[in-house]
């Protein structure tokens, strides 16, 4: 039978109802559904190939050979093309390639309804919600990020150590729990880039001096494996916070390997942070997906310090024990500026090993920025001294070679 409302040559669309193209034409309503369910048919050649079924309780699936994969507005034009809403059904699709730009679609409707008892089970309804699992597609939302990178420098951890403040327990509790200050910031303030710069002494050792093998409350291969360990959940509690993450570990007095109290074993490389970092860069291979954007830098063989640029900023990274005080930091920072070393170019220069906080500018307007220690405190020092500073991991914000919102976490 001859479609009436072809006959008519009005395009039928969105922008009336089926009534009121009925009323508009002088035809009957279903009418009206049989043209746009024949209209669906004959329009693309493809879609003469396509396979469709339906069910009795008015589940439809149309399975579609195609070019590309279809997408859920693929889905809801299908359904448009039938004359219904789109939007009284539950959509999902599923796309498998094979042979050269080719993919078998399948595209399913479910009609939505107001579950009225346990009888209305069944393996129909369990099976249309099985396909809405398998062919769910996340699309997630944009998020703006700030033009900024934010970095953490966990320094002097020292694991292992026992003084007056406490012991490896406490250490890793504190570190923990710097991490997680850190990470309530970021999600605030939203860094493109956050970067974790291990500057130095991440274990105590058993070598550096006499006294360490009788005060440590760890042996040397468990000071590796808990620093280990706490800078791999700080990994995983900031790797989904920004779209570059990196981690960054230099060699440093207390990390050095030694065959006996202050004998080195090696060059500036036989380092367990070193080793520690390189541990790490092995472990974020094993899940690609979560930390594919994570990167882990130490310095070029031989070398001691490392480069690095973020945000606009040029920054360099060294443990602080190759100077002779904190306040000469700045003097070896000339010397390696003259030679070409690594951190030549930096603007900002980051260390650790005096375990106190202090900033001050250098030659031309650089900033030399010295982080306070994790550890339990050193009594010594302050036994002769008299002095002593706030425990903790410095944290700040930095873009175009500028810092701000210092802070010890």
């Amino acid at each position: 039978m001859a479609c009436t409302v072809c006959a008519t040559n009005v395009q039928i669309d969105d922008s009336n109802t089926k009534a009121g193209w009925a009323k508009q034409l002088g035809v009957d309503e279903s009418s009206i559904r049989r043209h746009l369910k024949h209209a669906a048919r004959v329009t693309n050649t493809d879609e003469q190939r396509d396979s469709t079924e339906e069910s009795s309780d008015g589940t439809r699936a149309v399975t579609a050979i195609r070019d590309r994969p279809v997408t859920l507005e693929d889905a809801r034009a299908w359904i448009s093309s039938t004359g219904d809403n789109p939007d009284d059904y539950t959509l999902s699709i599923r796309a498998i390639a094979y042979g050269v730009d080719q993919f078998s679609n399948r595209m399913s409707a479910t009609p939505k309804r107001k579950r009225e008892t346990a009888a209305d089970e069944s393996p129909v309804v369990f099976q249309s919600i099985l396909d809405d699992v398998r062919g769910f597609t996340y699309i997630p939302q944009p998020i703006a990020y700030d033009n900024t990178s934010a970095i953490i420098m966990p320094a002097d951890l020292q694991v292992g150590k026992v003084d007056w403040n406490g012991s490896t327990r406490d250490t890793v509790a504190q570190a923990l729990n710097s991490f997680h200050e850190f990470a309530a910031y970021v999600k605030e303030s939203r860094p493109q880039e956050i970067h974790i710069v291990d500057a130095g002494d991440p274990i105590e050792n058993v070598f550096n001096t006499s006294s360490q093998l009788g005060t440590n409350d760890l042996d040397l291969p468990h000071q590796i494996a808990t620093a280990s360990h706490i800078f791999l959940e700080g990994i995983k509690l900031l790797a989904p916070l920004a779209p570059v993450v990196g981690f960054k570990a230099i060699p440093s007095n207390h990390g050095a390997f030694r065959v006996g109290p202050k004998s080195p074993g090696g060059d500036a490389h036989a380092d367990f942070g070193i080793v520690i970092a390189e541990m790490l860069r092995s472990s974020l291979t094993l899940n690609r997906a979560a930390f594919g954007h994570v990167t882990v830098q130490t310095p070029e063989p031989y070398q001691e310090s490392l480069y690095f640029e973020t945000s606009g900023s040029a920054i360099g990274v060294v443990h602080g024990h190759q100077a002779g005080g904190p306040d000469k930091l700045g003097t070896w920072w000339q010397g390696q500026s003259h030679g070409n070393m690594p951190v030549a170019k930096a603007r900002i220069l980051l260390a650790g090993h005096w375990h106190s906080l202090r900033v001050y500018q250098s030659g031309d307007g650089r900033w030399v920025i010295i982080g306070p220690a994790s550890d339990r405190g050193s009594s010594w020092f302050t036994n002769l001294k008299g002095e002593q500073s706030k425990s903790g991991m410095l944290a700040f914000t930095t873009a175009d070679n500028s810092w701000s919102d210092l802070r010890i976490l």
